[in-house]
C-alpha cells in the first residue's frame, strides 16, 4: 500500500495519530521500530542536522527532498514533512509538491512565512493570506495522488494574532487544504481552533499531554525537535567527559551492545543474504 493512502487512512481512524520527529534515517526508523504509525520530517532539525545551520529559510528544497527520499527509502510508515513554504510563487510550489510526491512523502506542509525568518528578536512576515490562498491551490492542482495529503500552515499566532490565524486557516481550508496548522497554538486554545475550522488540526506537541489534546480536538501531533536536542545533549555529555576524564567508560551502561544495534540496522539480515548469494 502507498504510504499515501496509508496517511489518509491513519486520519479517517478515531483518536490523535502521534507521528514523533526524526532528524535522520536513523531516527525515523527507530521511530517506526516503536511502532508509531507515521514519522515527521521538520525544516529545523533537518537544517540542524544535515547542514550544521540554524532555521532561517537557508536550507533548500534540493537538500530537504534528499533528506525525504533517504528516509522514504528505508522505512515502511508515512512521511509528512516541512517544505517551508515550497519555494517561493505559486508556480514553485506546483513543482515541489510534484518532487515530494516522487521523494516518497505521504504528505507536506506549506506556510505562510516570507523566507527569511525565525531571527531572535526580530518578528516574522507573512505573506499575504491572497498569495498564501494561491499557493495551496496551487498544491492542490499540482497532486498527481489525490491521496497526498496538503497541510496548511498559518505563523498568524506569533505575528498578528490568533483571531488572524483562524481567518487565513479557514481560507487555507476552504483553498483545498486536508489540515491545518497553526504553530503557537496555546493547548487552551486547541479545543476553540478545533470546532471553529472545518478541517483538522495538526500542530506541535511539547509536552502537554496525549489524553488532553485528544480531547480538545488535535488530530495530529508531531514532536519535531526532541530526536535532535536529545541526541544533541547525550553526544556533547559523552564528549565532554572524554575531554575531561580521558575515557567514556562511564557511558557504557547507556550504549546498547553490537549485537543489539547490529540486529537494529540491518546487519543479520546482511549476513544472511551474503550467505544466501555466496559472498561469503
Amino acid at each position: 500500500m502507498k504510504g499515501t493512502t496509508k496517511l489518509r487512512q491513519l486520519l479517517q481512524q478515531p483518536g490523535m495519530l502521534v507521528a514523533p520527529g526524526a532528524h535522520d534515517v536513523m531516527t525515523a526508523r527507530i521511530v517506526e521500530a516503536e511502532g508509531f504509525g507515521a514519522v515527521y520530517l521538520g525544516g529545523f532539525a533537518a537544517s540542524a542536522s544535515m547542514l550544521g545551520i540554524p532555521d532561517h529559510s537557508l536550507i533548500t528544497m534540493t537538500e530537504l527532498l534528499a533528506q525525504a527520499r533517504n528516509v522514504a527509502a528505508a522505512v515502511n510508515i508515512p512521511i509528512m514533512a516541512d517544505i517551508d513554504d515550497g519555494g517561493g510563487t505559486p508556480l514553485s510550489v506546483r513543482r515541489t509538491i510534484r518532487l515530494a510526491e516522487q521523494a516518497g512523502l505521504a504528505g507536506v506542509h506549506v506556510e505562510d512565512l516570507v523566507p527569511g525568518k525565525h531571527f531572535v528578536g526580530h518578528r516574522d512576515r507573512l505573506f499575504s493570506k491572497e498569495q498564501a490562498v494561491d499557493k495551496i491551490k496551487a498544491a492542490v492542482d499540482a497532486r498527481t495522488d489525490q491521496d497526498f495529503v496538503l497541510i496548511a500552515r498559518s505563523d498568524a499566532i506569533g505575528v498578528t494574532s490568533l483571531d488572524d490565524a483562524l481567518e487565513r486557516a479557514q481560507a487555507y481550508a476552504e483553498a483545498g487544504a486536508d489540515l491545518l496548522f497553526l504553530p503557537y497554538l496555546r493547548p487552551k486554545d486547541t479545543k476553540r481552533a478545533a470546532d471553529a475550522l472545518p478541517k483538522p488540526l495538526f500542530n506541535v506537541v511539547i509536552d502537554t499531554p496525549k489524553d488532553e489534546l485528544e480531547r480538545a480536538g488535535l488530530k495530529v501531533a508531531i514532536y519535531p525537535v526532541q530526536s535532535l536536542f536529545v541526541t544533541y545533549k547525550a553526544v556533547r555529555d559523552m564528549v565532554k567527559e572524554l575531554k575531561a576524564s580521558g575515557t567514556i567508560a562511564n557511558f557504557a551502561q547507556r550504549t546498547p551492545a553490537w549485537e543489539e544495534f547490529n540486529e537494529f540496522i540491518g546487519a543479520t539480515e546482511a549476513t544472511q543474504l551474503a550467505e544466501k548469494y555466496r559472498i561469503v
